[in-house]
């Protein structure tokens, strides 16, 4: 599940009526089945139990997404803080940053040994207990894009990945079964990662493009400073210098190199912000950022033009976000080669709420494809537009994924070498075949819908060079067909076609058992050359890799007690599905940290700490049993996270919105209990990431904010009572589970606290206790 947007923030110390000094930094508005293997239900019997009953409600708290959010005087305090003297974070600040940690980093007191070192997790293992299949696995942070060499063999196969916030990096020995990772970003003045594209004039496969600033449209994708370039297959990159005009903050989520021309290239400009963080507050275009769009250059960097926009959202300086969004940013560029003996390459590119567009024969560009969003701004935040060429013979086809929000389609164009006013008049696209059906128990209805409510998060579509025929798209889980009695498909966070996108099936489990399951948030598919059945799928949760073979699940449809179209979908959906998935990701150090807390007692030695969309993370200094110091303890959407100072085995998170856990077993994964009914019952508005604190000297007392600062003072209630109603794998949740009370009289989004408070839909975003008190 993603975070979208953010909002503003600012401090006020609580009065008197609390009864102590508690600082509150912020307020901000914004209005199962049988047990498992392949061919049985696709969760596990104790599965979370938030997370199967809450898997499509994050929407309601996502970060100020909308253009009526409000702004109220110092609401932007700490990321005005960060940006002072100017009003937005700038790219010249985030480049001085960069270049003050560099010099820092070569100080003497640095290099003997007083310098910061990775506690990790470099091997982030995930119990059985917590993944949704009932397998253990290892994962990773955000990947962004996957590139693969040319040449890819089991002795030699080089991939290089871009994290979100973790930078790039490469391995020699991708269809391994557990990777050697590098660290591929040395020269790279910013860990967001938005494309990486090899030189095709470079046969040798040591020239790469990085855009940096991730494209992916939420909240925390950050911008970026440029492109840069490498000339030894990673190792040290170089910032192309007339970039910086073209990208400054903004992320560059495409990149094309003419593969007949090495100093011709083209980069695509998304929206991204600067100063994003899990508190609530910062996220705003700098008033100079550049206009999104194509930019060219003919000169190897050194410049570049804007050869092609339309129009994108301004920037609303009355707003806490500047209601800003993705209308006009380019989401994927590719040449094709058209004509004999390569005798032109012609430049395909796609533009949020736009559409496809291609170069034309006079240099101009035109469209061929109208996006249901029809460049508006209601549909900004989002309308997407995602395709894959895939050549067949002298003929073009082009798989086509379109959004305007609210319902994504799949289309085709089997021969795109035709006039453009064939293919589409600007806003009804006659000259392609939709592929998609809303019917149930149809081919189409696969591809119905396919990236959920999200895809302007995560929509991608490839098909392997050489096979027209094969497709694979990706997206979000299908929630609704797998916590359900009777689940017609495995999720489909991706699926796989090859009858040409007519119908596909079911790549998101194994056929292992319990099986090896996909993350349910996937960003970038990859195929190795010459194996269009061996597919690299970069999500929230890191890489995976296919086996190469599939195996028909679907005689197990009719023991999920299906009937009519449900079995029919799943007997289609489930007939040829992955034969083994690979975790890529040992040796992968990207989780995106939301949050961390110490052991007050071992401070050193024991944490733990939410992350983006991988849970809730305990580290110990004593290695588990399978020889690593991290272990993701609960999942989901990680945010913010306690141990209790007078008993270390008293712990609790948060998930998205008001809800979380206590665990009085320490991080024991069987051992978290839901106790955040009453702030759900409340209908109080609230962050992303609630704030949570525990009172520095009293065990069992412990804060929370919404509207009002909410207070337990026996952690969340009686340890007997919520192990037996609210334990998230064995509760019967028949009872309130949880007992916090609020404090105060009146909301601190009331006016009895300042005029500046924001009013109704306001709520605390970050609390901090006094230590004297």
């Amino acid at each position: 599940m993603s975070r979208l947007t953010l909002k503003a923030r600012y401090s006020i110390i609580c009065s008197a009526f609390l009864a102590f000094a508690l600082i509150i930094t912020g307020i901000i508005s914004y209005t199962l089945p049988a047990a498992r293997h392949a061919h049985a239900a696709p969760v596990q019997r104790m599965f979370n139990h938030f997370l199967a009953t809450h898997y499509n409600d994050d929407g309601q708290y996502d970060d100020n997404s909308g253009p009526g959010s409000l702004i109220s005087g110092p609401a932007q305090e700490q990321y005005y803080d960060r940006a002072y003297p100017h009003s937005a974070i700038s790219y010249n600040q985030s480049i001085n940053a960069y270049n003050a940690f560099q010099v820092v980093s070569r100080q003497p007191m640095v290099t003997q040994g007083q310098s910061w070192h990775l506690v990790g997790p470099t091997t982030g293992t995930v119990p059985g207990a917590v993944t949704y299949t009932g397998r253990g696995t290892v994962v990773s942070g955000r990947i962004t894009v996957i590139t693969i060499a040319n040449n890819c063999d089991q002795n030699l196969c080089r991939v290089w990945v871009g994290a979100a916030g973790g930078g790039i990096w490469e391995t020699d020995n991708a269809l391994a079964p557990v990777p050697n990772w590098r660290a591929s970003s040395n020269g790279l003045a910013s860990n967001a990662i938005g494309s990486i594209a090899l030189d095709p004039n470079d046969a040798s496969g040591a020239t790469l493009y990085a855009g940096t600033g991730e494209a992916n449209g939420s909240s925390d994708s950050e911008a970026g400073v440029g492109l840069f370039k490498s000339t030894n297959f990673g190792k040290n990159w170089r910032l192309l210098p007339g970039s910086v005009a073209a990208a400054k903050d903004r992320s560059i989520g495409a990149i094309a190199v003419d593969p007949t021309n090495p100093n011709h290239i083209f980069i695509g400009t998304d929206v991204a912000r600067h100063g994003a963080s899990s508190v609530n507050g910062g996220r705003f275009t700098p008033p100079d950022a550049p206009q999104v769009g194509l930019y060219e250059s003919t000169d190897g960097g050194a410049t570049f033009k804007l050869v092609f926009s339309k129009t994108s959202d301004p920037v609303n300086p009355g707003s806490p976000n500047g209601s800003d969004f993705f209308r006009g940013g380019i989401t994927r560029i590719a040449f094709y080669t058209n004509g004999p003996g390569a005798a032109r390459q012609q430049l395909y590119f796609s533009m949020s709420d736009y559409g496809l567009f291609r170069e034309s024969a006079n240099g101009t560009f035109e469209q061929v494809f109208a996006s249901a969003g029809g460049g508006t701004v209601a549909n900004s935040g989002g309308a997407r537009t995602e395709f894959a060429l895939a050549p067949d013979g002298g003929k073009l086809r082009i798989y086509v994924g379109d959004t305007d929000g609210n319902t994504a389609d799949l289309y085709r164009v089997d021969d795109a070498n035709v006039p453009a006013t064939r293919l589409t008049d600007g806003s009804k696209n006659a000259g392609w075949l939709k592929l998609s059906n809303s019917i149930k128990g149809t081919p189409g209805f696969a591809a119905y819908n396919y990236c959920n409510p999200q895809c302007s998060y995560d929509m991608p579509i490839a098909s392997p060079p050489g096979h027209p025929d094969t497709v694979w798209i990706g997206g979000s889980m299908q929630y609704s067909e797998i916590f359900t009695a009777n689940p017609p498909s495995n999720g489909r966070a991706v699926q796989r076609s090859t009858d040409a996108g007519v119908s596909f099936t079911d790549m998101t489990d194994d056929m292992q058992s319990p099986p090896q399951g996909m993350h349910p948030d996937q960003h970038a598919i990859a195929f190795a050359p010459g194996n269009p059945d061996i597919a690299f799928l970069g999500s929230d949760g890191g890489l995976v890799r296919t086996s190469g073979g599939f195996s028909d699940a679907s005689g197990g449809c009719a023991s999920r007690g299906l009937t009519g179209a449900d079995l029919t979908d799943c007997q289609s959906w489930l007939k040829a599905v992955p034969t083994q998935i690979f975790s890529l990701n040992s040796g992968l150090a990207t989780v995106q940290f939301q949050s961390l807390a110490i052991n007050p007692q071992h401070p050193k030695t024991d944490l733990i700490g939410g992350s983006q969309d991988n849970g809730t993370w305990s580290y110990n200094q004593k290695p588990t049993s399978a020889g690593s110091n991290w272990f993701e303890s609960v999942g989901g959407d990680g945010g913010q996270s306690l141990i209790d100072t007078g008993n270390p085995n008293i712990r609790m998170h948060t998930y998205y919105g008001p809800n979380g856990d206590v665990n009085f077993k320490g991080s024991d994964p069987t051992g978290w209990d839901f106790i955040a009914d009453p702030l759900a019952n409340s209908k109080e508005s609230a962050s992303f990431y609630i704030p949570l604190i525990a009172a520095p000297g009293v065990s069992g007392t412990m804060f929370t904010g919404l509207e009002h600062v909410w207070r337990t003072n026996d952690s969340g209630g009686p340890r007997a009572y919520l192990d037996q109603h609210c334990n998230e794998l064995t509760g019967d949740f028949k009872s309130t589970c949880g007992d916090w009370v609020p404090l105060g009289s009146d909301s601190l989004t009331s006016t009895t606290f300042g005029t500046d408070k924001g009013g109704p839909g306001s709520y605390v975003v970050a609390l901090s206790q006094a230590h004297s008190n």
